[in-house]
């Protein structure tokens, strides 16, 4: 990786940080497997996308926000 590239990210990260979904992951799996232990057996029981900060529920209707990460990794490839 060059120095450029890696200042890049380093902008890109202050501008939109970046987290390690593979932790939310997992502690979404073991949030699921305690409401699945604690329900109630006659309501449906939740989805793993409920536990997920980064999935929305189908049934929400905010717009959805654009943060320009898009636009800069796409500037980003043709400025080089």
């Amino acid at each position: 990786m060059s120095e450029r590239e890696f200042a890049e990210y380093q902008l890109f990260y202050r501008e939109q940080p970046f987290g390690l979904f593979r932790e939310d992951y997992r502690t979404a799996q073991i949030s699921h497997m305690l409401a699945l232990i604690n329900r109630d057996p006659k309501k449906e029981p939740p989805g793993i996308y409920e536990f997920l900060p980064y999935f929305k529920n189908e049934t929400e209707t905010e717009p959805e926000e654009d943060d320009g990460s898009s636009d800069y990794l796409k500037n980003r490839l043709t400025n080089k």
